[in-house]
This record gives structure tokens, sequence and C-alpha cells, in this order.
């Protein structure tokens, strides 16, 4: 899904919609050969889906919707989120954490949007 956006200077175009691009990393976050990556995948997947207020709220009901749409998408989208809840070691979640430089993520916040977002 995209949304279409115009510069200030005029030129119109199209972005990704938030919903589609937390699926995306969702989907794509466990092929980064750089695990450094991975951990900033996973913080911007929790930073859209919570720290953004209304646009946090709409990103959540365009990923419901998804989950609809694109149901075999959306199950690797869940299987890779929870192997990596699952399998995170307690360095895992110190490098995830260390990602929000203001220190609201937790491991609790972030096991609760994903649920919620499962």
């Amino acid at each position: 899904m995209s949304l279409p956006f115009e510069t200030s200077h005029g030129l119109s175009s199209f972005v990704v919609s938030p919903g589609a691009w937390i699926m995306h990393k969702g989907l794509t976050f466990t092929k980064r050969k750089n695990l450094t990556k991975r951990y900033k995948d996973l913080y911007e997947v929790w930073y859209v889906s919570t720290q953004l207020g209304d646009f946090s709220t709409d990103a959540v009901d365009e990923l419901s919707f998804l989950k609809k749409q694109h149901p075999k998408w959306f199950k690797t989208f869940s299987k890779n989120l929870k192997e990596w809840l699952n399998n995170a070691s307690p360095i895992d979640w110190n490098y995830l954490e260390s990602q929000d430089l203001q220190g609201k993520l937790t491991r609790m916040n972030f096991k609760q949007i994903i649920e919620t977002l499962l």
C-alpha cells in the first residue's frame, strides 16, 4: 500500500504506508546480515507502532487490515517476531533497548506491542 504526499516544493509522489512498512520490517529483519540493523528494524517496528500518536494507531489498524489481505505474509511476519521473542538473549534485549535513546523501549512494552500486532 502507498500514500500520496507532496513536498514543500510542490513535487508529488507516493510513500509506503505505515502498516505496510511495519509488515515489511517484520518480514525482512531476519535476512539482515548486520545484526545491528536487525535491532534497528525491530526498534522501528516498536517506534512506529507506539510513539507517534494517531499515526501509530492508524499504522496498527492498517496492519490488522493487511493481516486479512495477505495472510501468508502475515503468517511469516508473526513467525519471525515470535521466534525472535522466544530466542532473544539478555544481550539481544540490551542491544534492542539501546536503540531507543529516550529509554522508553523496554522488554515489557516491546512484548506488549508485538502481542497487539499479532
